[in-house]
């Protein structure tokens, strides 16, 4: 097969094993580089100069990932997936694999002999086409997927996750935030700088959960003066309502947002429904 095709091949494979797994493997742009790589290795052999497809062609060649787990386990699993799925692509060729060289000189195939493609062929370019398009549609299906998941979570749980939002016209990456409301069908909200961020599903672009916790989101009622809601403690305090003079008021955001919005009556009593978020 050709480089590409066995690049192509490789984020497929991977693709597939995150959603069998379901785990992230493509979590940051390092796993990108080491699948790409580990897709190819193998014909390094025809730049050593060493016979093609016998020493870096075998089972044993493939432990050449596991060093990587001293960075990340998922660093190594990716590369090791990648680098038999050059192997599993070079079976579906005429010339096979010897798997087990040099201890046997057996060839491997994947598939019968008329299935067998030629490298450079048009049926290869043929199946990569179909690798990139199942790879876009895996792709959009795995961010369905989490994003779902990071919804359903949220209700009840406060999740740590990263995010790649579309908003007025610009994409918006985040490392690592905090989702602690939602509105249990189309928008969750994070705090930055003391202000909930609301972002709705169809603004999600990628998301991946990296950590969870249950919290109690059953609001509490305390009694204050509008100006106690600038300590910061209310920062990261997510209040739904808030009452003055036996009128209740629906409100979603921050204590500190709340402020903001009451700041001139700082020395009025109010009461305030709010839930803990740390």
């Amino acid at each position: 097969m050709k480089w590409i095709t066995h690049i192509a091949l490789a984020f497929f494979v991977v693709k597939i094993a995150e959603i069998a797994l379901m785990i992230d493997l493509f979590d940051d742009y390092v796993a990108y580089a080491v699948v790409s790589a580990f897709a190819v290795l193998p014909d390094i052999d025809l730049i050593i100069g060493i016979k093609h497809r016998t020493w870096t062609h075998t089972i044993w060649f493939s432990l050449t990932a596991l060093p990587l787990a001293l960075i990340d386990w998922k660093l190594a699993l990716a590369g090791w997936i990648a680098l038999m799925s050059h192997l599993i692509g070079d079976m579906m060729t005429h010339s096979g694999v010897k798997l087990l060289y040099p201890y046997r000189e057996t060839v491997f195939y994947m598939v019968p002999p008329r299935w067998r493609i030629r490298t450079g062929s048009g049926a290869e370019f043929m199946i990569l086409g179909v690798l990139i398009i199942g790879s876009m549609l895996i792709s959009s299906v795995s961010v369905q997927t989490e994003t779902e998941k990071l919804f359903s979570l949220s209700r009840d749980h406060i999740v740590e996750a990263r995010l790649s939002v579309f908003e007025n016209g610009a994409r918006y990456d985040y490392d690592s935030v905090e989702i602690v409301w939602t509105d249990g069908k189309s928008k969750i909200g994070f705090i930055d700088n003391g202000y909930l961020v609301k972002v709705s599903k169809d603004q999600i672009l990628s998301s991946n959960i990296l950590d969870s916790y249950s919290v109690d989101k059953s609001p509490k009622l305390r009694y204050l003066k509008v100006k106690d809601l600038k300590r910061s403690i209310w920062k990261n305090r997510i209040v739904v309502a808030w009452e003055d003079d036996g009128v209740r008021y629906e409100f979603t955001g921050t204590g500190k947002e709340l402020y903001q919005k009451l700041k001139k009556w700082e020395d009025c009593r109010i009461g305030v429904w709010y839930y803990e978020v740390r």
